[in-house]
């Protein structure tokens, strides 16, 4: 049997599939208390891992749009840059 950390982490469109089937059996009233818990905390855990890939991918195409001659652009805060891949 696999232990949760030897499993391969769902890609961005597995995660949001999954969440999508969470959030339709958590609409579901015949979905049980603990049945809930544990769908919300799956969700959650989904949640995260696919804002972490979404910044990955931000950090990834700044340093792609960053110019090769300068390196004080590249290194430029999330903040800082413009809204345009923001994650909020």
């Amino acid at each position: 049997m696999a232990t949760k950390d030897s499993r391969k982490a769902p890609s961005f469109e597995q995660a949001a599939a999954r969440l999508e089937e969470i959030v339709s059996l958590m609409d579901n009233p015949s979905t049980g208390m603990e049945q809930m818990i544990a769908l919300a905390e799956e969700g959650l855990t989904l949640l995260r891992s696919s804002k972490k890939m979404l910044a990955e991918a931000e950090l990834k195409i700044r340093k792609l749009e960053a110019p090769a001659e300068t390196g004080a652009e590249a290194a430029e805060s999330p903040e800082e840059a413009s809204d345009e891949f923001s994650l909020r």
